[in-house]
């Protein structure tokens, strides 16, 4: 089940960090992926993540499928593209789209990703049904808190030290087995060491597997492997 994430509340206009003739929202979708990867795209390719973002406390889809299409539930005042500033300091190319929606106003995202606030606005990290990854900046907002939602069952890998730690144990478990039971702890590297050192000697004093390893073609080597024998 998909969980809920506070993702801020539509500012005054009195109190915006950008310029702005009223209250609004102002999604821009960025892909992380693909040739268009970083660059912000028209909202109206990316309805089927926007369709997550809820308004107010009947939590109503910013965009959603109808059967004679999709459909934007709060009035555009500025599309995509290029346009007439609307006031001074707006852009004459907007990389979002206007959706009058007052002040106050909560914003909620149903799914699963990562919510980081920036001044003035805020940035949802997540991902389309396909898993392909978005960012998307909610300009014109007070931001809630930094917030993240894995999908169920999800699970992070552990810490590097302890996937050492592990690691190590498993590979002493698998030298030494039972053997190493009841004895003081030593650290991989002294146990790799006995572990060499051991096989050395159990040559040394087993002339004959010890004179066969070097041996090669030498009669007299082979002679006094066979007489040890």
């Amino acid at each position: 089940m998909a969980g809920s994430i506070p993702i801020g509340i539509i500012v005054d206009p009195r109190k915006d960090v950008f310029p702005s003739t009223g209250a609004h929202l102002d999604p821009r979708v960025i892909p992380r992926f693909g040739p268009r990867s970083g660059k912000r795209i028209n909202p109206e390719e990316a309805r089927t993540l926007l369709q997550n973002v809820l308004v107010g406390p009947d939590q109503t889809p910013l965009v959603q499928q109808t059967k004679e299409g999709w459909k934007w539930n709060f009035p555009i005042t500025s599309k995509y593209g290029p346009r007439t500033a609307p006031t001074a300091g707006a852009s004459t190319y907007h990389e979002g789209i206007d959706l009058a929606i007052p002040a106050g106003t909560q914003l909620t995202y149903k799914g699963y990703g990562t919510f980081q606030p920036e001044k003035g606005y805020g940035v949802l990290k997540t991902t389309d049904p396909q898993g392909n990854p978005y960012e998307i900046q909610l300009l014109h907002t007070k931001p809630g808190k930094q917030a993240s939602i894995a999908p169920q069952g999800e699970s992070k890998a552990p810490p590097k030290e302890e996937r050492d730690a592990r690691t190590e144990d498993i590979l002493k478990a698998f030298l030494y087995g039972a053997s190493a039971q009841g004895e003081k702890p030593k650290s991989l590297e002294q146990q790799l060491k006995q572990q060499i050192v051991g096989s050395v000697l159990s040559q040394s004093l087993t002339p004959s597997s010890f004179l066969s390893s070097f041996m090669g073609s030498n009669p007299m080597l082979q002679s006094v492997t066979n007489y040890l024998g």
